[in-house]
């Protein structure tokens, strides 16, 4: 081989190399069709973008405050984007073009707190840990209620793995509800008896459910029945915001984070991370105002997000809108 065609065949495969390195490190972004992220929260507050960077189609119902008008979570659906919330009621909202949204409120439901897809289906959680589902977005039934310890025993966030929705919330309960049987299972967690409204303190990965909570209390299941380290630790505070990053959970506190990748063992980090983290197409977006936005490929390095409207970001979803009407949500009855 003359030597200018080994040097063109040398720089190729380190040209395919370098690519290769790169692409692993970047997120799994979707590319083609009409997608786009969604960010939500109090307010009303929706915005849109194809990048996850720079912000449009922004709408809202009002100034943000904790009322009727608060949105909790956000997915996407069979071409649409749902945001589910409310304060009396389970609010929810949805577009297929981004423009134009339709509003309701489930039946007999308190505000919503979880919007999880599985199996072609879409269910919502609400606060007291009611399961209501629909195929189609708008015909919606409820499953099942949950049976909590007491009237304030609240769910504040929902995730889903190993074909189960967990939920956690106010003074320590962990739902599990199985799709395929429409029960629930509640159980206290260790040394939870205060409110501490951590909006989003459960999180799957690895195989694994961590559910963090009061008095440093970072527990571990694969069932979300059974648990493991299910105790306060004292010396660590108050876990504000558990998440999975793709490879290991970061627990996030008043005063710094800890990190592991079974939920088990944990190590501090030596970084600063936001205290709330969401999960959406890769990418970790993070906030300690929910006005000033950040995200990060790895956990590791973060970069600002801007937001000339100072909009509230506090939930997320990725996907595609088929466009046309909004879906026929189901509407409040009338007065």
């Amino acid at each position: 081989m003359c030597r200018s065609a080994w040097l063109l065949q040398s720089w190729t495969a380190l040209a395919a190399l370098v690519a290769l390195s790169v692409s692993a490190a970047e997120p799994a972004i979707k590319s083609g069709g009409n997608e786009w992220y969604l960010a939500v929260g109090h307010g009303g507050h929706r915005m849109l973008s194809r990048d996850g960077k720079t912000w449009e189609k922004h709408a809202s119902w009002g100034e943000p405050k904790h009322d009727q008008n608060d949105l909790n979570v956000a997915v996407n659906f069979k071409g649409a984007f749902y945001a589910g919330g409310g304060y009396f009621s389970g609010r929810l909202t949805a577009t297929r073009d981004g423009e134009r949204w339709s509003d309701g409120v489930l039946p007999a439901s308190s505000p919503i707190f979880g919007l999880e897809v599985l199996d072609n289906t879409m269910y919502a959680i609400d606060l007291r840990g009611a399961v209501f589902k629909t195929s189609d977005g708008e015909k919606w039934e409820l499953v099942t209620r949950a049976e909590m310890p007491s009237k304030t025993h609240w769910i504040r966030g929902t995730t889903q793995g190993n074909g189960l929705i967990v939920g956690s919330g106010d003074f320590g309960p962990v739902t599990v509800f199985d799709p395929k049987t429409g029960k629930i299972t509640v159980t206290q967690m260790a040394g939870q008896v205060d409110k501490n409204p951590g909006i989003r303190r459960v999180a799957f990965g690895n195989g694994v459910f961590v559910v963090g909570g009061q008095s440093g209390l970072l527990a571990v299941s694969k069932d979300g029945k059974e648990w493991a380290n299910n105790a306060v630790n004292g010396e660590r505070g108050d876990v504000v915001c558990v998440a999975f990053t793709g490879k290991e959970f970061l627990a996030t506190f008043a005063n710094g984070c800890l990190r592991s990748a079974d939920g088990n063992e944990w190590t501090k980090v030596e970084r600063s991370v936001p205290r709330q983290v969401r999960r959406v197409n890769g990418w970790l977006y993070g906030y300690n105002s929910p006005m000033k936005i950040s995200r990060s490929a790895d956990g590791e390095k973060w970069e600002t997000v801007p937001n000339e409207k100072a909009w509230q970001a506090k939930a997320y979803a990725f996907g595609t809108l088929a466009g046309g009407e909004p879906p026929a949500v189901p509407q409040p009855p009338k007065k």
